[in-house]
């Protein structure tokens, strides 16, 4: 797998004066939602390590502002045990150690009925959310360890996980499949300097792209980001912590449309 040169957006080589946080590494953070999180935990900040699949995704992530905490970029994914094997080691090349993970994965929800779909379709949907998550636990958990310093990983999970979505089986079944392996992980590394967590979004993001079709109660993407930020700040003990609208949060213009059956 290809890297594209790690460089600093700041044109630095060291943390921006005065900044002490360790970076957290973003997992596909070039998507709408990723991005939200990156900007979220740079205006808190906190330096990022933004990596994603795609070079033309990065390259359209906003610079950092100077004087602002630091902003890496690197090209890298989870999909195979070999990608995340290399996007460890570019990782590890920055020499930042980064001080947590938030790992944001998954496919683009299908909808479809489980009785109408042959196996491979439910195949696929694990394949993209659950699996990618195994290979980004296997290689990145052991970079937060090599310091002893506390760290923090932090699943994202999608909605469903609880009771089952009409319309979307599989979905179900993959955020459920999630959240059990997010606990499993939690359990396994009890005792060491990594704390493991999921944060449980309730409802699907009013991203641009569904937001035409998007409930009162679906949160923004950066209200996701600033949910991440508080929860970094402040793990918490429980394992599993529950993201829904914030209420405070009014918004303006007319009610959208109900959840159509085209989109998740």
């Amino acid at each position: 797998m290809s890297i594209v040169p790690i460089r600093n957006d700041n044109g630095l080589n060291r943390p921006t004066r005065g900044t002490i946080a360790r970076p957290a590494l973003v997992l596909d953070a070039a998507g709408e939602a990723g991005a939200a999180i990156v900007s979220a935990l740079l205006a808190s900040g906190r330096p990022v390590i933004a990596a994603s699949h795609s070079a033309d995704a990065l390259a359209a992530l906003p610079p950092a502002i100077p004087g602002s905490p630091d902003l890496m970029k690197v090209l890298g994914h989870t999909q195979t045990e070999t990608a995340g094997a290399a996007l460890a080691n570019a990782v590890r090349l920055l020499r930042r150690p980064p001080g947590a993970v938030v790992a944001l994965l998954g496919g683009e929800l299908k909808p479809g009925r489980l009785l109408d779909h042959g196996s491979p379709f439910l195949q696929q949907a694990l394949e993209d959310s659950v699996f990618a998550h195994l290979v980004a636990a296997r290689h990145l958990l052991p970079l937060l360890s090599e310091s002893a310093l506390a760290a923090h990983y932090l699943v994202i999970g999608g909605p469903a996980a609880e009771l089952p979505w009409a319309g979307y089986g599989h979905a179900s079944i993959a955020s459920a499949a999630l959240r059990m392996f997010s606990r499993a992980l939690r359990e396994e590394t009890q005792g060491g300097p990594v704390r493991v967590q999921q944060l449980s979004v309730c409802a699907p993001l009013r991203t641009r792209q569904r937001g035409h079709a998007a409930c009162p109660d679906w949160p923004e993407p950066n209200e996701l980001g600033l949910q991440v930020v508080d929860l970094l700040s402040a793990p918490g003990l429980e394992p599993v912590v529950r993201f829904e609208r914030r209420p405070a949060r009014q918004r303006t213009g007319p009610t959208p449309d109900p959840l159509s059956e085209t989109t998740p």
